[in-house]
């Protein structure tokens, strides 16, 4: 059993609490990502989770156990660390068995398992290699390796793919993905980057300033997200945040000013920026910017000093400085109260 449930976890440094009253479930063999921009405490959460840490308030429970006073060694997980904690002086194979000779694992045990690491890995032809003579993607597939061996079913990975290039970040991405399925891991990552958890995650936990935003699947946060926060932290543009105080009501389709005018607690409007559309009536904007991804384009529009996108999947022939109209179908629109939580339209 591999599963992992927190309740009520908190963590204070003095008057500053960086973790508050936090509960979440993962379940077995699932890939969990704690998300949030730096400083919301997902990384103070996974130092609890692996022992590093001491809990102030709460309890931590894996595998059925009970292991929040536990010391690390003991919990049975391991972890995969952003700055991926190499032995310079150690070549692939020794930095792979460190943990395996501290436990004093017999001789032969430890050839085979470094020997299957490594093939999973892709690290067999640089076993005698140095970390400095490796390139960051390969001295991450050493740390995966280590931490295959270890034979532990719950694996930590604190943004073990920060310090890759993007091309190298998505290959590796897909190659954690099958490595976790493959081994059947419970795997908690720590990210603060959207589209790793995005493209990774059973479960995200989105946090802000220690506390916990919305739990869900990634296309449920993306599809309902329960707060302003959630809506522009996930999705790349992020969703238009209209102020209702900030744009010309009156200029709206008649359909969604019927339900703006009529519901008195409404704030903001939220909408995707695929879900925005050039039109022959509708706001009045600007063409700001244009920025063309070949399979995508998008345009960057400003309506009376409000900033906000649009993403076409094609280019049309519209130029900077074109006054144009755009509109949204009522169902592609969100609506946000003055405390920034989603109202049900």
């Amino acid at each position: 059993m591999s599963a992992i449930e927190v309740k009520n976890l908190s963590r204070s440094y003095g008057d500053i609490d960086a973790v508050k009253d936090v509960s979440f479930a993962v379940p077995e063999k699932s890939f969990t990502v704690l998300l949030g921009p730096s400083g919301c405490g997902k990384s103070t959460i996974l130092k609890m989770l692996s022992g590093l840490e001491k809990v102030s308030q709460g309890t931590i429970n894996i595998g059925g156990s009970d292991v929040t006073e536990i010391e690390a060694s003991k919990r049975g997980v391991s972890m995969v660390f952003q700055s991926y904690a190499l032995f310079p002086h150690l070549n692939v194979k020794e930095n792979i068995q460190f943990g395996l000779k501290v436990r004093k694992v017999p001789v032969e045990e430890r050839e085979k398992k470094v020997a299957e690491a490594a093939k999973v890995v892709g690290l067999t032809e640089l076993l005698d290699r140095k970390p400095a003579n490796l390139s960051g993607g390969q001295r991450q597939r050493v740390a995966l390796a280590r931490s295959i061996v270890s034979d532990q079913s719950v694996c930590l990975m604190d943004e073990p793919l920060s310090n890759l290039d993007s091309k190298l970040r998505a290959e590796m991405r897909d190659e954690i993905r099958d490595l976790q399925k493959r081994l059947g891991l419970t795997v908690v990552y720590v990210t603060h980057d959207q589209v790793e958890a995005m493209s990774m995650a059973d479960q995200i936990i989105l946090l802000k300033l220690g506390e916990i935003v919305q739990v869900g699947a990634p296309e449920e946060i993306y599809n309902s997200p329960n707060s302003v926060f959630s809506a522009q932290f996930i999705g790349l543009p992020p969703m238009n945040i209209l102020n209702l105080n900030e744009i010309d009501v009156s200029s709206l389709d008649s359909k969604v000013y019927s339900v703006v005018d009529s519901n008195k607690n409404i704030k903001d409007i939220g909408v995707r920026p695929e879900h925005i559309v050039f039109s022959k009536k509708g706001l009045p904007v600007e063409v700001k910017s244009i920025d063309y991804f070949g399979g995508e384009t998008v345009f960057k529009l400003t309506h009376q000093e409000k900033d906000f996108f649009l993403r076409e999947p094609r280019q049309p022939k519209i130029q900077l400085g074109d006054k144009l109209c755009v509109s949204w179908n009522l169902d592609d629109m969100y609506l946000f109260d003055k405390n920034d939580q989603r109202l049900k339209s």
